[in-house]
């Protein structure tokens, strides 16, 4: 079973701000990065880093992975995390994919490591906040004849953080990735909304849900029901800065000051980072991060 973890760095800037001109702050991701890479390490072993040579340039040569993979990336930025599935399918074993952005305080992913599931996501995304459910809806003929998808939607999907997938499913998955996206190329990518997610993670849950295939959650239905995603991730120590989190002066604090106390012996990774790369930047002179002693 391989732990791995994958990005690849656009010319345009950052996925997480498509609709924001402010493209150098991709160069902000190297916090949440690091921290992900050393918390997953501490708890599950070595990560496997997959990123094109521009990532690794910007920033992943600072980053203590077991290995790392250069693997460039032929997607445009609409389908910006079809990079993640291009990776995945090259693995050929039992994989745990980790988004550089998930932060752990323990052994959140036993449960798939110790083979009591097929699949292991983040969470499942009920159907009233599930914004792709409409494509379940409005293509059940597509998905049927196509997909060979028979049992009624329920307009839920997986979210995938944390995605773990035992080999014998992995051939259900990447071949319904290819019709699917075939499907969606024929009609304009520019016509679905959150391709990607589509291709991801709604299609995940079909083919698992279609199959009977045993799955769980790093964070429980009862927890994010009871406390919401964040707080119920916090309970069990997973946390995912997903989006604009990671470029924001508080959470890039957090990661600072959590690394200097957990992982001390790597804070001067962060001082060298900020002096080779971030120095050259003019959004960092205002970010004022305070001395840690």
């Amino acid at each position: 079973m391989k732990i791995v973890q994958s990005f690849a760095q656009f010319e345009e800037g950052s996925p997480y701000l498509q609709h924001v001109n402010k493209s150098d702050y991709i160069y902000l991701s190297f916090y949440s990065f690091l921290l992900s890479q050393l918390t997953v390490t501490k708890h599950h072993g070595s990560i496997i880093m997959f990123c094109n040579q521009q990532a690794y340039d910007s920033f992943f040569k600072y980053i203590p992975y077991g290995e790392i993979v250069i693997k460039e990336n032929k997607n445009e930025f609409l389908m910006w995390a079809t990079y993640k599935l291009d990776v995945l399918r090259t693995i050929n074993d039992d994989f745990l994919h980790v988004d550089s952005d998930v932060f752990i305080s323990g052994d959140s992913f036993k449960s798939f490591i110790d083979g009591e599931c097929d699949v292991l996501i983040q969470d499942v995304v009920p159907r009233g906040e599930n914004k792709i459910s409409q494509f379940g809806y409005n293509n059940k003929d597509f998905l049927a004849d196509t997909l060979i998808l028979t049992k009624p939607y329920d307009g839920r999907c997986f979210s995938c953080g944390t995605l773990g997938l035992n080999k014998k499913i992995q051939e259900y998955y990447f071949a319904g990735i290819d019709v699917l996206y075939k499907a969606m190329l024929n009609f304009g990518l520019e016509n679905f909304d959150k391709p990607t997610l589509l291709l991801e993670e709604q299609l995940l849950y079909y083919i698992t849900i279609e199959n009977n295939f045993k799955y769980k959650s790093v964070i429980s239905d009862e927890l994010v029901q009871k406390y919401g995603i964040e707080n119920g991730g916090d309970m069990i120590g997973y946390r995912h800065f997903w989006f604009r989190m990671k470029f924001k002066k508080q959470y890039i604090n957090y990661i600072r000051h959590r690394i200097f106390f957990e992982f001390p012996e790597y804070y001067e990774i962060i001082l060298k980072y900020e002096k080779d790369v971030l120095s050259k930047f003019k959004f960092f002179q205002g970010m004022n991060f305070p001395k840690i002693y």
